[in-house]
């Protein structure tokens, strides 16, 4: 991944441009500082968050989800609640300031953990969201889209 160095100048660009950027599970890997492989290697990866990532030789937090959204963000606002999974062979190791949106509560073991990483106009998560759990979801994501090419285009 990380020798693509056209695609990740390309992804840091947009993303730098405050366009909308969604990703889970192995885009927001793609979207973090490094991953480390379970053989000590160590890969850069966009850097466009500052979350360095581990590959782990089982899953981590499997099973379904509850999200709320414990602040207005790309998918909607403060007090949404959407179900999702989670099913990953990564944790995360190290991370920089960078905001959480999501409180994740986990049906299987009960755990909840703050997730959902924001910063500017980017957003990424583990969690896998089932967008028809709660249709106004993508509604939203589409309205931020909108409002961002609608400023774009305002602008030149």
């Amino acid at each position: 991944m990380s020798s693509n160095r056209g695609m990740l100048k390309d992804i840091r660009a947009f993303a730098a441009s405050g366009r909308p950027v969604y990703a889970e599970c192995g885009g927001m890997i793609y979207l973090s500082r490094s991953l480390s492989t379970q053989d000590g290697e160590t890969y850069a990866m966009a850097g466009v968050l500052p979350l360095s990532m581990q590959m782990t030789d089982k899953l981590v937090q499997f099973g379904y989800v509850t999200v709320e959204f414990t602040e207005d963000c790309l998918l909607g606002v403060k007090g949404t609640t959407v179900r999702g999974h989670s099913f990953h062979y990564s944790c995360l190791v190290s991370r920089g300031e960078v905001a959480t949106t999501y409180r994740v509560q986990y049906s299987m073991s009960g755990k909840e953990e703050l997730e959902g990483f924001r910063q500017g106009s980017v957003l990424a998560s583990y969690v896998h969201l089932h967008l028809r759990a709660n249709p106004t979801i993508a509604r939203d994501l589409v309205a931020a889209i909108r409002r961002a090419r609608t400023l774009q285009t305002a602008a030149r």
